[in-house]
C-alpha cells in the first residue's frame, strides 16, 4: 500500500494532535508513506511563516518526512501545486491521496487512486481492515 499525504495533512500532523497525526504515524509505521520535495518545501515555508512560536516543528516534520519514500516532483502545471502533488502520487502508483482540500477532494478517484479526506482515509485504511 502506498499513501500520499498532502502538505496540509503533514502540517496538521506535525503541529496538532489528532486524526492527521494518527494517519501519519500509522502510515509511517507500515512504511506506506510517499512524498515529494515539494511537500517539504511547502511545509518549511508554512512552518516558518505561521508557526514561529514552535521552533521544533520543522525538525519534527523533517524527522518524520525522511522516513517516507521520496518520489520525483512534477513541475506542471506550474501554477497549481495541488495538481502537481496528485500527479506525482499517480506517477508513483499511490493507492490513496489524503487531503482536506475540498477542491482536490472533488476530483474523486483518478486512474485508480482514491482521493480521500483524512476521516475517510482513516476509516478505509485502518478501521475497515479491522472489520473485514
Amino acid at each position: 500500500m502506498k499513501v500520499f499525504l498532502d502538505t496540509n495533512v503533514w502540517l496538521s500532523a506535525t503541529v496538532f494532535a489528532g486524526l492527521c497525526e494518527a494517519i501519519l504515524i500509522e502510515s509511517a509505521r507500515r512504511a506506506w508513506l510517499v512524498t515529494t520535495r515539494l511537500v517539504q518545501q511547502e511545509a518549511h515555508e508554512v512552518l516558518g511563516r505561521k508557526f514561529t512560536h514552535l521552533p521544533e516543528a520543522q525538525a519534527l516534520f523533517d524527522a518524520i518526512w525522511i522516513e517516507a519514500t521520496c518520489v520525483p516532483d512534477v513541475y506542471e502545471p506550474a501554477d497549481d501545486n495541488d495538481a502537481r502533488l496528485v500527479q506525482a502520487a499517480l506517477n508513483a502508483g499511490v493507492a490513496v491521496f489524503v487531503t482536506g482540500d475540498r477542491r482536490v477532494l472533488a476530483w474523486g478517484t483518478r486512474e485508480g487512486m482514491q482521493i480521500l479526506s483524512p476521516r475517510d482515509a482513516w476509516m478505509q485504511l485502518f478501521v475497515q481492515s479491522r472489520i473485514d
